[in-house]
Parts: structure tokens; C-alpha cells; sequence
């Protein structure tokens, strides 16, 4: 490659989870490397996850813990363990805690890794654009009728136009518009001949018909979730259930709501039951109630909604029609994105461009809470520059 000032070996699209542990892990081989993010800052939906706290991964990390293909996710969760990734962060000087599986740096802020991905970036001289929005990708052929030369990718942008032999789009999803999620990755994995399948916002809330929501609203329920489709039960969350003036919140209620996303798009009857006392069977219920009255149950507020029609099964099926989720802007992920059978399983590399690496929420593979996003994030970082590397960029 003709060594210009707008000339890189390695082109990084998104200075999120993905694009930040990528440019790391590739810095060491000395090539010039480029980061563009269109935000003003790098890891802002990274220094928010886990409400701050950056669940990193998971030790309890098994394929059922995500939607998508199921070969797919056990090739990747078998190549990246959770060892190897707080491994991976322990060299970058990120030591770790645990707590019931779940894995989060030591201080128990998000900021501790994003400065520690930070930090490596610009020690090791990797080049940073921020608030620079990528307009356009030019493939191959088509480079030489610009003026950079020898050059297989060409990405134009707001601030300029920049060559490369490797392109990393580690753009995320749409999910958490606040944070900097957008459509943009989407926009330029289509230009570059990829699909994208519908997208639907995952792990935030559902919206449920009843006026009385907002009777309720502001309870929390430490009970179980459970979602049918057209009568088919999809699953059954425990934990503590966050009541909306439109309808449910809370983690056993995210962990499903790609599904509800899904199902009513399709135009599917969608509905939800809550059972507020899941340590008890029925019987006990109302054992209990003949002998204590309901008060000590549920909630004070729920207390004259639950009273209406059978008690005993409005406390452990307490049943509500879910009409919608919450916007995609809301969401903390996004679900959908590019098939897995576009890219190749062992590298992350586009089966259409060679030198094009997918990573991260812009493929078709989201998990439930409890770091299994962030996980899939830092895999995909890991096997794509080892294989950058071993290609020797």
C-alpha cells in the first residue's frame, strides 16, 4: 500500500465494546491503526452498561443464555471463554470481581474500562477521530478513480476520506439512541451487499393493556414472569418485576422481550402472567389467605386489583395482554442485524469482502442480562484481530 497520511493498515468503524478491545489487541503489531466513532466520545454505551457497572462476562456462560444460531454461538462461547476474556482485561490492567458467576472490574465502574481500552489506544499511538461519521465505503475497484491510491477499502466521511487493507465495523446497533446507538452500521453493511434482518429492541420493558397500570405504578414485584405466544409459553424469568403506568419492567421481564418484539410483529396474541408468591403453590395461597388474609402477598397497591374475581389465581396467574415493548431507543440492545452465515464463524470475516470483519450487535445474535452481550462483544474483538494477526494485516 502507497503510505499516505490518509493511508492505514487497519480501519475501525465504532469506538464501542468491540472497536476499542480490537484496536488494542492489534496495536502491538506496530501498523497504523484508525479509529472513527461519530460520537463525541469513545465507550458511551460501554460506560453505561450494567447500570455503570460493566458486567464484563459470565462464568455460568452456556448457548441458551442467547437468541440466535445455536452453532454459531457455541463455536464462539467454545473459542472465547470467560477465562480468556477477564484474562484479556487483566493484561490491560482491569482486575476483576465476581459475584454468583457474573463478572465486573474491581471498582465496579464501567469508566475503569473504558480509560483502561482508552489508555492502551493511545499509548500504542492508534489514531482517534471522534464526532466523524462515516458517509460512505468504497470497495476494490472502484478506489482508483479516487485520489488515494493503492488502497483496497476507501471510507469517506464527514472529516475526510481515509484508505485501508482491513476494515472492522464495530459499529453497534440502534439500541440506546442516548448513548450513541444508531442505524449507521446497519446503513453500511447493506451498501457493502450485506442483509440485515428486522431489528427489535431487546432487554428493556413491555407495554400491556389495563387502565389500572397506573394504580399500580411504582410497585415491585419480587415474583416470576412468564410470556406465552398464541398460547405457547416462550419461558419463565424470577426476580423482581418493576411496575410501569404502561405495564412491566424489570430483568425477568428484558430477558424475553426480543421475543414479545418479535411475536407482535408478526402480528401474534401476546401475553404475560405474573405469579407474585412463586415459592408457594396454589394450595398454600390459599391456605394462607383463609388463615392471614392477602395483605402480606403482594404489594399494598396491587391488593384491590387482585381482590377482583379468583384471588388465588390472580396471585399466581395474574394475567395481561402485552400490546407492545418499548421503543428500540430504550432498549439496551438490539436484536437482529447481519445472519451469522454471512461472516465465517472463525474469524469474523464477510464471506462478500475480504478484509471486512463484522463485529459485535451488528450480527444476529443478542443474550439475556448478565454480561453475555459485552461477552459476545469481546469475542468477536479477540477472534477477528488473531486473525488479522495471523494473516500478518
Amino acid at each position: 500500500m502507497t503510505e499516505t497520511n490518509n493511508n492505514y493498515d487497519i480501519i475501525i468503524i465504532g469506538a464501542g465494546a468491540s472497536g476499542l478491545l480490537s484496536a488494542c489487541l492489534l496495536a502491538c503489531t506496530g501498523k497504523r491503526i484508525l479509529i472513527i466513532e461519530k460520537n463525541k466520545r469513545i465507550g458511551m454505551k460501554l460506560s453505561a452498561t450494567g447500570n455503570g457497572r460493566c458486567n464484563l462476562t459470565n462464568l455460568k456462560m452456556r448457548w441458551s443464555n442467547y437468541y440466535g444460531d445455536k452453532e454459531f454461538i457455541e463455536n464462539i462461547i467454545d473459542k472465547v471463554t470467560p477465562e480468556d476474556v477477564i484474562k484479556t482485561f487483566e493484561s490491560l490492567g482491569v482486575y476483576t470481581r465476581e459475584k454468583d458467576g457474573y463478572v465486573y472490574p474491581h471498582t465496579n465502574q464501567a469508566m475503569t474500562v473504558v480509560n483502561a481500552l482508552g489508555n492502551v489506544c493511545e499509548k500504542d499511538n492508534v489514531t482517534l477521530f471522534l464526532e466523524t461519521v462515516v458517509t460512505d465505503i468504497i470497495v476494490n475497484k472502484d478506489v482508483e478513480a479516487t485520489d488515494i491510491i493503492d488502497v483496497t477499502y476507501l471510507v469517506v466521511t464527514s472529516g475526510g476520506k481515509y484508505g485501508c487493507e482491513k476494515l472492522i465495523l464495530a459499529c453497534g446497533g440502534s439500541a440506546g439512541a442516548e448513548q450513541g446507538g444508531s442505524t449507521l452500521g446497519y446503513d453500511l453493511v447493506r451498501e457493502l451487499g450485506h442483509t440485515v434482518s428486522n431489528i427489535y429492541p431487546g432487554l428493556t420493558g413491555m407495554e400491556a393493556a389495563g387502565r389500572w397500570w397506573k394504580e399500580v405504578s411504582g410497585t415491585r414485584v419480587q415474583g416470576s414472569f412468564s410470556l406465552f405466544v398464541d398460547d405457547m409459553k416462550e419461558g419463565t424469568h424470577t426476580g423482581e418485576i418493576q411496575i410501569t403506568a404502561k405495564g412491566v419492567s424489570g430483568i425477568p421481564v428484558f430477558q424475553m422481550c426480543r421475543i414479545a418484539a418479535q411475536a407482535l410483529d408478526e402480528g401474534k396474541n401476546v401475553w404475560g402472567e405474573i405469579d407474585f408468591v412463586p415459592g408457594m403453590r396454589s394450595e398454600e395461597v390459599s391456605d394462607w389467605i383463609r388463615d392471614y388474609g392477602i395483605d402480606g402477598l403482594v404489594p399494598a397497591k396491587w391488593v384491590p386489583i387482585v381482590s377482583k374475581g379468583d384471588v388465588v389465581r390472580n396471585i399466581k396467574r395474574f394475567e395481561f395482554t402485552i400490546t407492545d415493548t418499548y421503543s428500540i431507543e430504550k432498549a439496551q440492545v438490539s436484536a437482529g442485524g447481519v445472519p451469522v452465515d454471512e461472516i465465517s464463524a472463525d474469524t469474523f470475516e464477510s464471506k462478500l469482502h475480504e478484509g471486512v470483519y463484522l463485529l459485535g450487535e451488528l450480527l444476529d445474535v443478542d443474550g439475556i442480562c448478565g454480561g453475555y452481550n459485552l461477552h459476545l462483544a469481546w469475542s468477536s474483538a479477540i477472534v477477528a484481530a488473531e486473525a488479522i494477526k495471523s494473516k500478518g494485516v
